[in-house]
């Protein structure tokens, strides 16, 4: 019963996981449009489409960050973003 509880929630760990890097993802790629909308722009406010594309950066590492604890079995914080 134990074993059964254990692979249940492995695999609800690994769904998790996958579904915040999915999200992650989608979260980058919107900043990465929004910042070319921006530039694409008239008006072209090239300081907001930085911030996007810090955003992105940003979504990407913490894609890189839970891959790396994935495969090392160790969590990772990362909250902010770092140069």
């Amino acid at each position: 019963m134990k074993q059964t509880r254990t692979a249940a929630a492995n695999v609800e760990h690994k769904l998790a996981a996958a579904m915040t890097l999915s999200q992650l993802c989608s979260e980058a790629a919107e900043h990465m449009a929004r910042a070319r909308r921006t530039l694409a722009d008239a008006n072209c406010d090239a300081d907001h489409a930085l911030a996007h594309l810090d955003e992105a950066i940003f979504c990407l590492r913490r894609m890189l960050a839970h891959g790396r604890a994935a495969t090392t079995g160790r969590p990772t914080s990362f909250t902010s973003v770092q140069s």
